[in-house]
């Protein structure tokens, strides 16, 4: 600008602000109830269709014709006949934008999602998409730092922060919408189809990619023809998508997303609160073959769900990570059973495991460590009132070499006797919830018994509605390095280690 007249500079520097954030591009994409985003990325709908915009009068739509769509029929009480499109002849003008918006040299940035997270949402891991940028060493649990007040505009690679892990801008952009759509209040089978989630896999791969990328799990193929279609899907990069609060999903989501090969580059998936998610939708859709590269799956608060859904994921043989709480309907029987049974269990991968709110005992919680071999990282066993403090310290004391993510809000069996044994046991903790544990007052023992081990590293705490005061917090980080400890509502992301 320095060459601009300084009149001139006033105008394009005020020009320059008032341009919008994509999050706010993404929400006036969204558009009127009325306008149908399978027509953005499909385009129009021949006059007498399914098309929302049928009964506007558009020329447009009626010079162009759509394919014919074929139809899928699922067995399953709650499956319906499902039609699909098939892909535009030519990308449409926002598919040709996205396309160039993912070959842009852009640096990554912060990641703008939804508004004000829920109590609910605010754990050691999610935002279940989200990962650490730059990557951290595996050695640093430093806690995530400057993604609170710095500007979103202005993020550099000297400060850490939350970005979709394994995205791009096109990607990125995509999610945006995502989030839109839902916090509009205006998401729903009829907005998000093939077309939508056929360009979502363009975004994550390529246009090239997707075209020739084959779709594995149908019916018909031979074992031998699966296998290598799963084998030359295995050098194609992997995406994350969210589909967080998506209350209105249904057999017709999944489908679309099966029929659009989403399955081919998709290792992380969010449904949290997709009360639409049923057994018969994960059994015969997410778990029939047609997503064989998922390794962190997020099922939180699917109330739908019961055991014999979650069994079904012994078939995502790659998976790492697994979040079922908040499935009321899910035991813990049921979680001990799939990690006994589970592929990855016997590998050595399936390393987290978050499953507050089912109810969980101290025989339960031994049963669910002895059947992960040893092998766990993360552990989630929240909001249960039947798990004792010596219970803790005696089956936790096995994962001492392992563990470095805790989560146990609402345990009343959580105190400071217990929180003290545990700093001792358990020297690779870095990431500590206990909101809701009334009976933790202090963190000094824990921090003392800390110091004494050599291989103690940096502890975050989540510790809103516990028992410690800001006193007794003050005077903790006066005696000890180390510690960072989040009282109040904040820490949405802090524990993210990934």
């Amino acid at each position: 600008l320095s060459s601009v007249p300084t009149s001139a500079r006033h105008v394009l520097t005020r020009l320059m602000r008032e341009i919008p954030s994509l999050r706010i591009l993404a929400l006036r994409a969204v558009g009127p109830p009325g306008c149908n985003p399978e027509v953005t990325f499909g385009g129009p709908r021949v006059r007498g269709g399914n098309s929302d915009n049928d009964d506007k009068g558009d020329d447009a739509i009626a010079e162009q014709q759509s394919p014919p769509s074929t139809k899928v029929k699922r067995s399953g009480g709650d499956d319906e006949d499902v039609s699909y499109s098939p892909p535009p002849k030519e990308p449409t003008p926002t598919s040709r934008l996205l396309r160039s918006l993912r070959e842009s040299n852009l640096p990554k940035r912060p990641y703008v999602g939804p508004g004000r997270p829920n109590a609910n949402d605010v754990d050691i891991a999610h935002p279940w998409i989200m990962a650490v940028y730059p990557p951290r060493e595996p050695e640093n649990n430093a806690p995530l730092m400057g993604t609170t007040n710095k500007d979103e505009n202005d993020a550099g690679d000297e400060v850490e922060f939350l970005a979709i892990e394994n995205s791009n801008c096109a990607v990125e952009c995509m999610q945006q919408f995502i989030d839109a759509l839902v916090e509009s209040g205006r998401a729903g089978d009829s907005r998000m189809g093939v077309h939508f989630f056929r360009e979502w896999v363009a975004a994550a791969i390529g246009p090239e990619s997707a075209a020739s990328a084959k779709r594995g799990g149908e019916a018909g193929r031979s074992k031998k023809r699966q296998k290598r279609i799963r084998a030359a899907n295995e050098a194609l990069p992997l995406g994350s998508m969210s589909l967080h609060n998506f209350a209105a999903g249904s057999v017709r989501t999944f489908s679309s997303m099966e029929r659009a090969n989403v399955g081919c580059c998709l290792g992380t998936l969010d449904v949290t609160g997709v009360h639409g998610l049923t057994d018969s939708i994960l059994t015969n859709v997410v778990c029939s073959g047609s997503f064989p590269r998922l390794r962190r799956l997020s099922v939180k608060n699917c109330r739908k769900l019961t055991g014999k859904g979650i069994a079904s994921l012994a078939k995502l043989t790659k998976l790492c990570a697994l979040d079922v709480g908040g499935c009321f309907n899910v035991h813990p029987d049921d979680v001990v059973s799939l990690v006994r049974s589970h592929p990855s269990t016997k590998r050595g991968r399936l390393t987290e495991i978050y499953a507050s709110g089912l109810g969980w005992t101290d025989v339960a919680m031994e049963e669910l460590v002895d059947a992960t071999g040893g092998h766990l990282r993360g552990l989630g066993i929240g909001f249960s009132p039947y798990i004792s403090g010596p219970g803790l310290i005696l089956t936790l004391s096995r994962l001492e070499s392992t563990l470095d993510r805790l989560a146990v809000p609402f345990c009343p069996g959580m105190d400071d006797a217990a929180a003290s044994a545990l700093g001792k046991k358990l020297p690779n903790l870095a990431i500590l919830d206990i909101r809701g544990c009334g009976k933790v007052y202090t963190l000094s023992g824990m921090m003392g018994a800390r110091a004494d081990s050599a291989s103690a590293g940096h502890l975050l705490v989540l510790a809103r509605y516990s028992g410690i005061s800001n006193n007794s917090l003050e005077e903790t980080m006066r005696l000890y390095d180390g510690l960072a400890c989040i009282l109040d509502g904040g820490g949405s992301g802090e524990g993210i280690r990934r």
